[in-house]
């Protein structure tokens, strides 16, 4: 049944934490017997919202222990309200008394009956649910640019000091990612405070210095259209490409994607130290990476022109890839 509550609430709209109930004083006495009645309408409520969804027929039971049952528990109140009006029968299973409320005539009860056989229809099983699965049917490989990228080579050109290089990219590639989505007035404070917070193991002047290099980025009218509208930062990208006579699905995410009306333009930030001035001195994973990212949103975007650059945070300077670069990198994957 419910307990008392701990909070009594006076009449004037108070609130008052009652302890034992020999410690009442004044209203406190009033502010308890109502929480008190207000529990058992509640729990009175609860019952009858239990006893009217039955359809058909309502089950009552209950256990008991070594102690007495609670006093206007729900299995008291039922027994209280119904016993007068119930008859004594024998259980459906034969053990024991039970009584029994009814509306209406008692049932016969339905003759025990043994199950019928079930004899299941001969079924004529197609031949491919036994059959081996061809080569045709083989789940497709998927592959990542960085699947395809040579580390090393790609790295080749970093300055000593690995941890240092990977950290600058990886500080340059979240304010690229962020930083235009920040009023432009604001974007060099923002900057400089991420760095003091994620770039504390730099100097303050390598700080600075790689502040200056994003921000030139950024300000560059060449790269405009990388941070209009349509344009969106770490767009992931799934699609099937077919190359080398196979089908592989391919699988990775691209640091900058603007959809314009007449054209798809794609770039990936590098932070290489110095950076490369010449197509022909870019690692090659690099161009890989761009030619498969190409390939995805050609299909996606086939009467769209596609665009594949690589954007030098050191320079800065935006290095377009031609088509036949592209083309030739995607060639020179061997999907096996």
């Amino acid at each position: 049944g419910p307990r008392d509550p701990r909070l009594l609430a006076l009449e004037n709209g108070a609130l008052v934490w009652g302890t034992a109930r020999a410690n009442d004083v004044g209203p406190m006495s009033d502010a308890r017997a109502q929480a008190q009645q207000d529990a058992r309408d509640e729990y009175r409520r609860l019952l009858y919202v239990a006893m009217t969804r039955a359809a058909e027929r309502l089950v009552i039971c209950g256990t008991q222990g070594k102690n007495k049952i609670p006093d206007g528990c729900w299995f008291q109140l039922v027994d209280n309200a119904l016993a007068p009006y119930c008859v004594a029968e024998a259980a459906d299973d034969g053990d024991g008394d039970v009584l029994r409320y009814r509306k209406g005539k008692p049932q016969p009860a339905a003759a025990a009956q043994a199950p019928a056989k079930f004899a299941p229809a001969k079924i004529d099983l197609p031949s491919w649910l036994t059959a081996n699965v061809t080569p045709d049917h083989a789940t497709l490989r998927t592959i990542t640019p960085s699947s395809v990228e040579d580390d090393d080579a790609a790295r080749a050109n970093a300055p000593a000091g690995s941890a240092t290089a990977l950290l600058r990219g990886s500080l340059v590639h979240r304010l690229m990612q962020s930083l235009p989505d920040i009023p432009a007035e604001r974007r060099r404070k923002a900057a400089q405070d991420y760095l003091a917070r994620a770039g504390r193991e730099l100097t303050s002047d390598e700080q600075a210095e790689l502040a200056g290099h994003v921000m030139r980025v950024l300000d560059d009218p060449r790269f405009n259209e990388l941070y209009g509208p349509g344009s969106r930062a770490e767009v992931p990208v799934v699609g099937r490409v077919a190359f080398g006579g196979k089908i592989v699905r391919v699988s990775g995410q691209i640091d900058r994607l603007a959809i314009t009306r007449d054209a798809v333009l794609i770039a990936d930030f590098k932070t290489n130290r110095p950076a490369p001035r010449r197509i022909e001195d870019v690692p090659e994973a690099y161009v890989r990476q761009l030619a498969l990212y190409r390939a995805v949103l050609a299909e996606l975007y086939p009467g769209k022109t596609i665009h594949t650059a690589l954007i030098w945070t050191e320079v800065p300077d935006l290095m377009e890839l031609s088509p036949e670069a592209m083309d030739a990198a995607l060639a020179g994957i061997t999907p096996a």
